[in-house]
């Protein structure tokens, strides 16, 4: 078994170490994902998690959809509701990004060390 990498204080706060049996680690961040929140299918995309790239893309097209519709029909009520919902997904992605990453990664075979 490779040895462990060489953590800093700073890496290992708010940090899991995942390793999968041919010795791989990853580590994913605990909390908040920024990256995530930013950038959200492109995220996806630098992880390589391409199931979340498919539903990202989906949401981000029915939220332009219906952004364009709002406003080429002029209707406040449906723009802020609209605006609403983006800042609600933009939200999610942040809170949920690092749990659905390390879930991913431990289907895939990944366990945490301790």
């Amino acid at each position: 078994m490779p040895p462990k990498p060489e953590t800093t204080d700073l890496m290992t706060r708010n940090t899991s170490l995942l390793m999968d049996a041919a010795g791989h680690y990853a580590y994913v961040h605990d909390g908040f994902s920024w990256p995530a929140f930013f950038l959200g299918p492109l995220w996806a995309v630098a992880k390589r998690r391409w199931w979340f790239l498919l539903p990202m893309l989906g949401v981000e097209a029915c939220l332009w959809f219906g952004s364009q519709l709002a406003v080429n029909l002029r209707i406040l009520p449906l723009m802020l509701l609209v605006l609403l919902a983006e800042l609600a997904y933009f939200l999610l992605r942040g809170w949920y990004g690092n749990r659905w990453l390390a879930a991913s990664l431990q289907r895939n075979g990944y366990a945490r060390v301790d």
